[in-house]
Parts: C-alpha cells; sequence; structure tokens
C-alpha cells in the first residue's frame, strides 16, 4: 500500500511535507513478497533504532505490549488490558497468555521486566531511553500482570507502550552485547528472522508457532534497499518486486500510466526536517535558526522534490495526529532571512555542512535545493548524502 507521508515543520528548522507511494502487483498470487526500499537498515534492535525503516521491518519479528491501528487508535498486542491510576503515576497492565518467544521460551511478566530494565538502567545509552526515563520501577504482580511506577504523572503512558521502540526481545537475547542484539533479533512476532545484511537483503519467514491464530498470511517476506529511485521502480514494473517504498513522485504518473500497477495516495504521520546542531555556536542564537526557516521557499521544495505529492508543514506534528495543533507553515522571505543574519553578526552569512540522512536520489534532490536556497542568502553549505548505518555513526561520534 502506498502511504502519502506527512513531513512536517519542527520550528526552528525548516520542515516539509512529502509523499510515498509504493505500487502493488500481482503479490496476492504468491505466498511471499519483495520489497523494494530506498535505504539501508542501521539496526534490528527497536529500542536503538531512530530511522524509521529498521523500525517499520522490525515489526515482522517483534511486538510491543500495545500497537496503533491504521486509524492511529492503541491496541492490545502482547497485553491484553491495562488500568491506570487518577493521579496517573501508576499503570498496570495484564499480558497476554500463550505467547512464545522464537527461541521457545515463554512471554511472561518477568520478560517484560527484563526488556525494560535494560532501557530504563540508568546510563543506558539506547537511543530510545528518553522515551521511558520517567519510568521508576517495573513491578511483577504475578506472572501475567506488571505495574509501572512513575516519577511524573503520565496519562498517555500506555500510548507510549505503542511506540514502535517498545517491543519484546528473548530474555536470553538481552544478556548478549548490543551488536548481537542489533544482528540477530529474537522476538514474538508473525516472521523469523532468515537472513540479514544491512546494506543488501532481509528475509524473514514464518514463524509456525506464531500465537494469532491464522497468521501471517504469507510464507516469506524480502526487504532489498534500492536507494536509486528509477531502479526501485523498474524492479516493481518487472516484477522482480512486489512493492517498491518510497515510489518517487516524479515518476507516479508514469506508473499509473502504464496501468499494470497500483499506486494508492494515503495519509501519513512520517516527519522529515531539517535539524540544527545547538553545540555548535552559529546555531545557539534563535534568529539564525529563524533566518534559515525564511530562506527556505517549501512550497517550491514541494514541487520540486516531490512533483506536488506533499503538503507544506503547518506545525510541529501532522494534523492527523491526536492533538497536534495548527500553526501555519513558516513563511519564505529571504529578505528577512538576511536582516536576522546581519542582526546576529553574520552580515556576509557563514560556511556550514549540511548531512542527508539518507543517500536515495530523492535525499539528493532535497539537499541540493537547500543547498541553493541557502545559498542566496549568503550562507555557503557543505552538503553530504550518508547511507543510513554511516548516519548513525556520525551522530555518535560528534
Amino acid at each position: 500500500m502506498q502511504k502519502r507521508q506527512t513531513l512536517t515543520k519542527l520550528l526552528p528548522a525548516a520542515l516539509i511535507c512529502a509523499a510515498v507511494f509504493s505500487p502493488a502487483g500481482a503479490a496476492e498470487a504468491k505466498n511471499e513478497i519483495t520489497v523494494a526500499v530506498a535505504s539501508t537498515f542501521t539496526t534490528m534492535d527497536p529500542w536503538n533504532a531512530t530511522d524509521t525503516l529498521s523500525q517499520a521491518v522490525a515489526k515482522s519479528f517483534y511486538e510491543g505490549l500495545f500497537k496503533f491501528d491504521r486509524e492511529m487508535n492503541v491496541v492490545p498486542s502482547l497485553a491484553e488490558s491495562a488500568e491506570s491510576s487518577p493521579d496517573g503515576m501508576q499503570h498496570v497492565v495484564h499480558l497476554r497468555r500463550g505467547v512464545k518467544f522464537h527461541d521457545g521460551t515463554t512471554f511472561t511478566a518477568e520478560a517484560v521486566k527484563a526488556n525494560f530494565d535494560r532501557i530504563t538502567t540508568p546510563g543506558s545509552t539506547l537511543k530510545r531511553f528518553f522515551l521511558f526515563e520517567n519510568v521508576a520501577s517495573l513491578k511483577v504482580l504475578d506472572p501475567y500482570t506488571v505495574r509501572f511506577t512513575l516519577k511524573r504523572p503520565n496519562s498517555a503512558f500506555i500510548n507510549r507502550l505503542a511506540h514502535p521502540s517498545a517491543v519484546m526481545i528473548c530474555p536470553k537475547s538481552l544478556s548478549e552485547k548490543e551488536v548481537s542484539i542489533a544482528f540477530h533479533p529474537c522476538g514474538t512476532g508473525p516472521f523469523v528472522m532468515k537472513n540479514y545484511n544491512p546494506s543488501d537483503v532481509l528475509r524473514v519467514e514464518k514463524n509456525p508457532n506464531y500465537w494469532r491464530a491464522g497468521y501471517p498470511k504469507l510464507d516469506a517476506i524480502t526487504w532489498r534497499p534500492v536507494v536509486e529511485n528509477s531502479t526501485r521502480v523498474a524492479m516493481a514494473l518487472t516484477g522482480e518486486a512486489d512493492y517498491a517504498f518510497p515510489l518517487p513522485s516524479e515518476q507516479v504518473k508514469m506508473v499509473k500510466d502504464k496501468g499494470t500497477l497500483r499506486v494508492d495516495v494515503t495519509p501519513s504521520i512520517m516527519l522529515r526536517f531539517v535539524e540544527m546542531n545547538l553545540t555548535k555556536p552559529v546555531f545557539k542564537d534563535v534568529r539564525v535558526r529563524q533566518a534559515l526557516n525564511y530562506a527556505v521557499n517549501k512550497e517550491a521544495l514541494v514541487k520540486v522534490a516531490f512533483a506536488g505529492y506533499a503538503d507544506v508543514a503547518e506545525g510541529i506534528a501532522p494534523l492527523s495526529v491526536d492533538y497536534a495543533v495548527k500553526l501555519g507553515p513558516w513563511p519564505y522571505d529571504p529578505q528577512k532571512a538576511k536582516a536576522l543574519l546581519k542582526e546576529a553578526g553574520y552580515p556576509n552569512g557563514f560556511e556550514v555542512e549540511l548531512w542527508s540522512g539518507y543517500n536515495h536520489t530523492t535525499a539528493s534532490k532535497i539537499i541540493q535545493f537547500l543547498q541553493q536556497q541557502l545559498a542566496q542568502v549568503g550562507v555557503k553549505v557543505r552538503v553530504r548524502t550518508l547511507e543510513a548505518g554511516e548516519r548513525t555513526s556520525f551522530v555518535e561520534s560528534t
């Protein structure tokens, strides 16, 4: 299915909304599918993943206590129900019985505790630590009941448990080194990992002991990273891939005109944005951050990079997200950008390096557009498109 991604503005960075597509071919005629994706994978440990793709594919072999359905409602998964105290400080979760991990061990409250002990241990370096640092303790009440006690009230804590990072890993695996977990996933999900090379292939096969009767419907799924847009589309058109994710916007019309594939465009809550490193002196001044946002013509970017299959962001979260606030798009005003830079002490601009978190064709187009836009207000930008794993290591080292 094709997803329309809402790429939204996180003030003060310059952000846009963009569209993602996947044409669906004759996948129904086979018991397995191949999916061509635009990026390599960073890790198969969702607790330590920051990219959407890695967390998305990990859903095939990992599950959490709760999850979001198609309408973004929180629904039970490995949990059956939960109750929260009136003050939002305690949350009791009742677990599903009859679930087995891929290694044959039984899913119980002790497994939940082991997983959350890993993420909440002081000094944890896992990237999703910030989502659960508010957990003061987790107590096992009985083999299928746990109680979370928080440091601060949070009535939406159960929603946070539905985040794709909050999965249950086989307790035995938790004693392994982080690198082992990243390459050898073991969970309760409908599929089991069979082959994984981050830059080449990820293949999973049906879990014969999956707890949900009648699922999964497929025998196997193979993901193949294909960073070049045209190649990814060609794979879908020739049947080498059953899905292409994302289908590049500029080729949507061509694919539709051929009439051999289905293209769906639907809302999404995915975000794309420019981050500024606030440890760098130049970005500590809010006027500089505002200036860079004024300097980018987001309407033009929507046309150039996404062929119009996008919307300029109007808030810090897509409007399809509960409680999202519409602030209006950040205006394009290069003269105001220049004035703010002069006021901040940079009348002639400055030099900076801009990284793209992805190295596919669309990402290259976006980062070059930003380079040209910022040059018009005197900011000289060196651009680098990074493979996903390379980006992660770069961010960790700076």
